[in-house]
This record gives C-alpha cells, structure tokens and sequence, in this order.
C-alpha cells in the first residue's frame, strides 16, 4: 500500500485516496521536509510551496494539488526529479463563476440597480472567464473579453486599456505569472484604475498580486471606482487588515470554495494518480452523503434567488470577524479550513414565480 500525505483540509481527500493506500492527514502549513520523506504520494492545497527545499531528498513520485492555480509549483523541478504532477484545472470554474454573480447580486441591491443592464468585461478567459461570459450573454448582458494569449489566435477580443474605458463591471480571471509574454503580476495598476469609470465594479478573485491592491484601495477611497470586491490578497495569509476596511465585499479566497468543486478536484487529482501508477479505475463511494439535488423558491426576481443560492454577506462577515482577530495569519488559515459548506448552483432548482422579471 501506499504512502499518501494530504492537506488535512481538503475535503474527502482521506476517503478518495484511502483506495490507493494509507492516508496521513497534516495541515497544509505545516507539511515539511520530514513529514513528507518517505511518502508516495503528496496532495497539496496552494498554501503549501511544492519545491526542491520540500521534495528534495524525498521519495515522493507523485504531487497532486487540488487546484486549478499553479504559481505554488515548480513544476520544472519536478520533471528534472522526474515526479508525476496533476491539478485540477476548470475543477472550481462554476464555483468561482457563481461567486461573481452572488457579489453582482449583492452589489445590485445595495446600489439600487441591476447588473444585467450592465457591461460587464472580462480579463482572462479560460475556464472560469469564458464560463462567466457564457452565462452573462444569456442573460442579455453586452461582454466585453480581453485574454492575449487567445487574441492572437481568435477574433473577438480587446486590448486591457479598451475593455477597463468601456467596461460598467470589470472582473478579473487570470493566472498569476511573474515572468513571460503574457506577465500578469501588476496587470491592474494605477494607471490602469485611472481608465475605468467612476461607478464601474472592480471583482478581484483570480490571484493575489494581479492586480495592485494599493491601487485599488485608494480607488476605492477616492472614489475613483463604484465598488471594489476582493477575495484574494497580496502576502497571503498575511492581509492587510486596513485594507479589508476599505472594501465593498471581501473574502479569503473562497471563491472556488463550493463543497462540489473541492470534490471535483480531488476526483481529478485521484484520477492523475491512477494513471501515473498505471492503475485501473478506482472506483469509490460518495464522500458527502448529500442529495444530489434539492428545490428552493427564492421569491421573484433574479437578485433575490441569487442571494437565496449564495447570500455572500455571510463569507464577508465572517472573513471581517476574524480577520479582527490579533492573529491575521492565523484568523486566515482559520476562516479558510472551517469554511462552511456552498453547494453549487447546478445543486439547486430555483423557482421564480415571475420567470419574465430578470430571469
């Protein structure tokens, strides 16, 4: 049997792996050289760095992390150590896509207005970015995209500067890369800020130093921007807690936090395990124990269902209540490993009872 150690806060990670052998469950900070030394196998969170320093003289032939963001990875040592690696790409894409449109709902109805009037522009479009703009499109929302790396082989895209100038909601969806043709470490800056309209929405939830969180602060301060959401943060887990303050809606990168999407990407970590070792489909119960569908009548109109699927007031409560707390560091990893369970949308069967009011 096999030598697993896993991110004791990964869901349904012990009951997934336990088919491959034994399961030992450590917190995600606090997976060491020694800890990992004799393993198999390592499955990871994007909290724990996975490089020479971790894995150097261990004998570890495989390292899954069940997330979609690789910036943790250094994934050339791990060809050159010849270590098999998977994540979970597109595993949390609906759960982070819902995210966005529980914050639109939420900042609809404090603002009085509604975010299908709206243009929406989208920087970055994999995943979670082309999800997201699918799904505004159907509801008659004008979207605007920008994604260099796809621009230069597809139609349809624009330049960053021309999206934030035309743009009523900007949302944010591309991996953080220090480094290439397609850098995005401070795509979003000052200067960037400056071109956007004065009541525009700034929906901050793909990586921590893509866009300039000083910057969007003080456009926030000086109202320079309508309304800011941020749920990933420069040093994390060590956020500026002043800078929570500042903000219309904040989490702690919970946005592909749903129940659903921990355990599509553990499922899809197993799976890369699987064909790593050469192995058979491994078959297992599901972990949750929870219907596969329930119904809800959320009232009639679009915002009200939305916040009825996903009230995001809650997560930013209580990101604010314990990032309070003396402890910063610590109240994060806290809020993060005690998040309390979402199911997705897909879970639900919302019923408006004017299905023609914004539905």
């Amino acid at each position: 049997m096999m030598h697993i150690v896993a991110d004791a806060h990964i869901p349904f990670v012990e009951d997934i792996f336990s088919a491959l052998g034994n399961v030992v469950l450590i917190a995600g900070h606090e997976i060491d050289r020694e800890s990992v030394k004799t393993a198999d196998v390592l499955i990871v969170r994007s909290i724990t760095p996975i490089n020479e320093e971790l894995l150097g003289d261990s004998s570890v032939k495989f390292v899954g992390s069940a997330t979609a963001g690789l910036d943790h990875v250094d994934q050339l040592f791990l060809q050159e150590k010849g270590i098999h690696f998977e994540s979970a790409p597109g595993a949390n894409a609906d759960s982070v896509v819902e995210y966005v449109f529980a914050a639109l709902a939420e900042l609809s109805i404090r603002f009085r207005t509604h975010f299908v009037d709206k243009t929406i522009g989208i920087v970055g479009c994999g995943n979670v970015g082309h999800r997201l703009a699918d799904t505004c499109r159907s509801l008659g929302m004008r979207v605007i995209e920008n994604d260099p790396p796809r621009g230069e082989r597809e139609k349809g895209f624009v330049d960053l500067n021309t999206l934030l100038r035309q743009s009523d909601i900007v949302s944010v969806h591309t991996p953080l890369a220090s480094e290439g043709p397609y850098a995005t470490r401070g795509l979003i800056g000052e200067a960037q800020l400056a071109l956007m309209k004065e009541d525009s929405w700034l929906i901050q939830s793909s990586r921590g130093g893509v866009c300039d969180e000083t910057a969007m602060i003080d456009a926030r301060e000086g109202n320079r921007i309508g309304a800011l959401v941020l749920d990933v943060w420069e040093g994390e887990p060590k956020v500026n807690g002043l800078h929570i303050d500042k903000t219309d809606i904040a989490t702690g990168h919970i946005a592909g936090y749903s129940i659903d999407a921990k355990k599509k990407g553990v499922e899809m970590v197993l799976d890369g395990a699987r064909r790593a070792f050469g192995l058979p489909m491994i078959q297992h119960q599901d972990p949750t124990g929870l219907p596969s569908r329930r119904h809800v009548s959320p009232g009639s109109e679009l915002l009200e269902a939305l916040r009825h699927l996903y009230d995001i007031r809650k997560d930013d409560h209580r990101f604010r209540k314990v990032m309070n707390a003396a402890d910063i560091e610590k109240g994060f990893h806290a809020y993060r490993a005690t998040y309390p369970m979402r199911r997705s949308f897909d879970f639900n069967w919302a019923y408006l009872s004017n299905p023609n009011e914004r539905s």
